[in-house]
C-alpha cells in the first residue's frame, strides 16, 4: 500500500515539474507509431519490423516532399490519403515548398501532424535525382546489421533436468536446444531502388548446429530488391511480402486494425516490398515484380515454400520416406524445440501464384487481383460445427476487385472478393472531412460463413476474414487548438457458429478518447473502451452449455512530460471490469511510470526505466500495455494476477555507426509461488528476461 501511494505521488506530482522541450530521437518516434497500432491487437508476441522499418530509413534518409510521389507518402503511414492529396495539390497550384512549417498552410495539417512527421520529412538535399550507378549507391546506400541476444534467466520446465528412462516414454517433456534466442540481420539499401539483406534467427529451446538443427539457425531469410528501373517499377527475388488491395483477396503480412486513429481500417497496400521480419509463417518465397506502365502498374508474384501444420495422416512412398497425405490445421509459432514440433516444422508445401493489375490516377484507381493456392497435402474434414460451411480444397483460386476515389471531401474505398469453390467477401468503406474540424470514417463488411482465404487479412473483429458482417463508425473532432476527441462503434454479427459460441451472435464495441496538448511539452489523453460478445458458458457443474453476454469496460488516463532537455516522463492509470457470460465479475487495474533520461553531455548514453503495479483476478481481465525495446523489437504484454513489472533500457553509442543496447525486464506475482505453463513453467514467483543488441549502421 505505502509503495501505491509513493508512486501515485510521482505521477500527480508531475504537473508542477517546469518543462522545456526535448528532440524526439527515433526510437521514441517509432515507439509512438507501434502503440497506436499494438494495444488493440491484443497479441503479445507480433513482429512490427516490416511495417516500421520505412519510419526507420526515413529518419536517417528524410523524404523530399517536393518530389515524392503518392506511394512514397503511404510508405510514411503517418499521413492520410487527403493530406496526400493535399500536399500533391498544393505543389501544383502553389509551386515547390520553401520551409517545413509551410505545410500550416497545406489542408488537413495541424501542428500536432506536423510535429509527428518532421522527423521523417525534408525539403531538397542528396539523392534526389535517384541516379543508378556505383558511385551514387556507394555515396546514398547504408549498410544495417544487428545481432541480438535474449532469453529467460530463470530456469524453464522445458531446461530442466530430468531422467533418461521418463525422457525417452515422454520426448516431447523437454527442449533439444538451449533457452537463448538469437537473430541475426544485415541489409545494405539504396534509396528505394536496391535492397539486399539476410535474416537468421534461432528460436528458444531450438538446437544450433545439433542433430536436430544441422544447417545452425533454425530460420534464414534473404532477398535481392530493385525498384525504379524505367519500365520496372518493383522486382524482387526471395523473400517479400504481397499486398493488394484492402486485403480481402491476399494480404501477407501484418496490417493495421481498429485503434483510435479512424483512418487506420483503410489499408495502404505496398504490392511487394522485400522481407525483413523473423515471423516464419506470413510472407512468399519467390520472385515477383511490378512494371509500370503509364497509368497502369501489373504485378506478378510467385511463391513456393514448405509451411508448419499438424499433420493427420500420411501415406509411405517406400521404406525410407513419407508423403503427408492430411493435415488438420498450421502451426504459426515457428518454434521447433520439441521433437514433436520438429515434425510438424515444413510439413506441407504451399504453392501461391497470381497477379494484380492496378490503373491508377490522380484521385481514381481499380484493380484486379488474382491467386491461386496448393498445398501439398489434403486438409482434414473438420468435425468442428462451426466450420460446417467452409471449403477445405487443397488447391483453389480467389478473384478480387478494389478501388478507391476522391470526390471533393469524400475518399470511398474498397474491395470485392469471391473464392471460385464457394464463398464471397466484401469490404466497402467512406473517410469524409467535412471541414478542417471533423472527419468521419465509414466501413462495412461482409464476408460470407463459407469465403475462406487463409492470405486475406482485411479489418474485421475476428483473426479471420469468414462469417462475419459489420459496421463501423468513427469520426475525429478537433475542439480548438488543445483539444482533440476521437472515437468509433463498430457492430458486428456472425450468421453462422464460431469458435467458443455454439450459436448466431452478434456484439458491439465502442472506443472514445479526449486528447488534450496545452504545448509542445505536455500531452495527456483520457480513454473509455467497451465490447459485447457472446461467449459459452456451462451451467453449474454439469456438461449443459450456454449462451450469455460477455462484457469488458476499459478506463485509461495516460499523460506525458517532458521534464526538461534530458527527461521524459510518461505515466497510465488503466482500470478494467468484465462481466462474464455465467454472470461472474472480474476486475482489475494496472499503474505504471516511465523515466526516459539522455544527457546531453556525454551524448552516448540513453536510459529508459518503468515500474508498474497490477492487480487483476485472472488472465480473463487482462491488460495490454506497450513497453519500450531494443531497435526492431516489440514487447505488448499482458499484465494479469496480481504483482509487479519493472524495465531497464540502457542504450551506449560505441561510435557514430554503432551501438549497444540492454535490456533487463522483470515480472513479479505477488500472488503466485509459479508462474508460466507447459514447458515454459518457472518455480518461483519471478520471471526475468534478459536482452542484448549490438547495432551498427554504416
Amino acid at each position: 500500500m505505502r509503495s501505491l501511494l509513493l508512486l501515485a505521488l510521482i505521477l500527480f506530482a508531475q504537473s508542477a515539474l517546469f518543462a522545456q522541450r526535448i528532440d524526439e530521437d527515433k526510437q521514441g518516434a517509432l515507439d509512438q507509431m507501434v502503440e497506436l497500432i499494438s494495444e488493440n491487437l491484443e497479441v503479445e508476441n507480433l513482429d512490427f519490423t516490416t511495417l516500421l522499418e520505412d519510419l526507420n530509413y526515413f529518419y536517417d534518409h528524410p523524404l523530399n516532399i517536393n518530389r515524392a510521389e503518392r506511394d512514397d507518402f503511404r510508405r510514411l503511414i503517418i499521413l492520410s490519403e487527403f493530406q496526400i492529396e493535399a500536399i500533391i495539390r498544393h505543389r501544383e497550384f502553389a509551386g515547390r515548398f520553401i520551409a517545413l512549417y509551410e505545410l500550416q498552410g497545406v489542408e488537413g495539417f495541424d501542428l500536432y501532424i506536423i510535429q509527428a512527421i518532421l522527423p521523417f520529412i525534408r525539403i531538397g538535399g542528396l539523392g534526389d535525382d535517384r541516379t543508378f550507378n556505383w558511385d551514387a549507391i556507394k555515396k546514398e546506400g547504408t549498410s544495417e546489421a544487428f545481432v541480438r541476444y535474449q532469453r529467460v534467466i530463470e530456469e524453464m520446465e522445458g531446461y530442466s533436468s530430468i531422467e533418461d528412462s521418463v525422457l525417452a516414454e515422454s520426448p516431447n517433456r523437454r527442449y533439444l536446444g538451449s533457452p537463448e534466442r538469437v537473430l541475426a540481420r544485415y541489409r545494405f539499401r539504396y534509396l528505394n531502388n536496391l535492397s539486399v539483406g539476410v535474416t537468421m534467427e534461432k528460436d528458444a529451446g531450438e538446437q544450433f548446429f545439433g542433430s536436430s538443427q544441422p544447417n545452425g539457425f533454425d530460420f534464414y531469410s534473404g532477398h535481392v530488391y530493385i525498384g525504379n528501373r524505367g519500365i520496372i517499377k518493383q522486382a524482387i527475388i526471395g523473400d517479400y511480402q504481397a499486398q493488394f488491395g484492402q486485403g480481402l483477396t491476399f494480404w501477407s503480412g501484418l496490417a493495421f486494425g481498429k485503434s483510435a486513429d479512424i483512418a487506420s481500417v483503410k489499408r495502404n497496400a505496398r504490392e511487394i516490398s522485400p522481407y525483413t521480419s523473423a515471423d516464419e509463417n506470413n510472407f512468399m518465397r519467390g520472385a515477383a515484380t511490378t512494371l509500370e506502365v503509364g497509368q497502369v502498374d501489373v504485378t506478378a508474384f510467385f511463391s513456393y515454400k514448405n509451411v508448419d501444420a499438424n499433420i493427420t495422416a500420411v501415406d509411405s512412398l517406400n521404406d525410407q520416406s513419407q508423403l503427408v497425405s492430411e493435415f488438420s490445421s498450421f502451426q504459426l509459432s515457428g518454434i521447433h524445440g520439441t521433437p514433436g514440433q520438429l515434425e510438424d516444422k515444413d510439413a506441407v508445401s504451399e504453392l501461391n501464384t497470381g497477379g494484380h493489375i492496378r490503373y491508377n490516377t490522380d484521385a481514381f484507381q481499380i484493380g484486379l487481383t488474382g491467386l491461386y493456392t496448393k498445398y501439398g497435402g489434403q486438409f482434414t474434414p473438420s468435425s468442428q460445427l462451426y466450420r460446417s460451411f467452409e471449403p477445405f480444397a487443397n488447391e483453389f483460386f480467389v478473384a478480387g476487385f478494389d478501388y478507391q476515389f476522391i470526390y471533393r471531401n469524400i475518399m470511398a474505398y474498397g474491395e470485392n472478393s469471391l473464392r471460385l469453390d464457394g464463398g464471397t467477401a466484401s469490404i466497402n468503406g467512406a473517410i469524409i472531412s467535412l471541414d478542417q474540424s471533423l472527419d468521419l470514417s465509414i466501413l462495412h463488411r461482409n464476408f460470407s460463413p463459407s469465403y475462406n482465404s487463409p492470405r486475406s487479412n482485411a479489418v474485421s473483429e475476428s483473426s479471420r476474414n469468414v462469417n462475419e458482417s459489420g459496421l463501423y463508425m468513427g469520426f475525429a473532432a478537433r475542439l480548438g487548438k488543445n483539444w482533440k476527441f476521437t472515437g468509433y462503434y463498430d457492430m458486428f454479427s456472425f450468421a453462422w457458429l464460431r469458435y467458443g459460441v455454439d450459436a448466431p451472435s452478434d456484439g458491439a464495441e465502442l472506443l472514445t478518447q479526449l486528447e488534450f496538448r496545452p504545448s509542445k511539452k505536455f500531452k495527456a489523453y483520457a480513454r473509455y473502451r467497451f465490447e459485447n460478445k457472446q461467449d459459452n458458458y456451462t451451467i453449474d457443474e454439469s456438461a449443459t452449455s450456454a449462451i450469455g453476454l460477455l462484457s469488458r469496460q476499459w478506463y485509461r488516463i495516460n499523460w506525458q512530460l517532458e521534464a526538461s532537455k534530458t527527461l521524459s516522463l510518461r505515466s497510465r492509470i488503466e482500470l478494467v471490469n468484465v462481466n462474464e457470460a455465467d454472470g461472474n465479475i472480474e476486475t482489475g487495474w494496472l499503474l505504471y511510470q516511465d523515466f526516459v533520461w539522455k544527457p546531453s553531455w556525454p551524448a552516448k548514453y540513453e536510459l529508459k526505466l518503468r515500474y508498474a503495479m497490477f492487480d487483476t483476478e485472472s488472465y480473463t481481465s487482462r491488460i495490454y500495455a506497450y513497453e519500450n525495446d531494443v531497435l526492431y523489437s516489440f514487447s505488448v504484454p499482458a499484465y494479469y494476477n496480481r504483482g509487479s513489472r519493472a524495465y531497464i533500457i540502457l542504450k551506449y553509442d560505441i561510435t557514430r555507426w554503432s551501438d549497444l543496447t540492454v535490456r533487463l525486464a522483470q515480472t513479479y506475482f505477488a500472488n503466485r509461488d509459479e508462474n508460466g505453463s507447459g514447458l515454459n513453467a518457472i518455480d518461483g514467483p519471478s520471471r526475468t528476461e534478459a536482452k542484448v543488441q549490438l547495432h551498427m549502421k554504416f
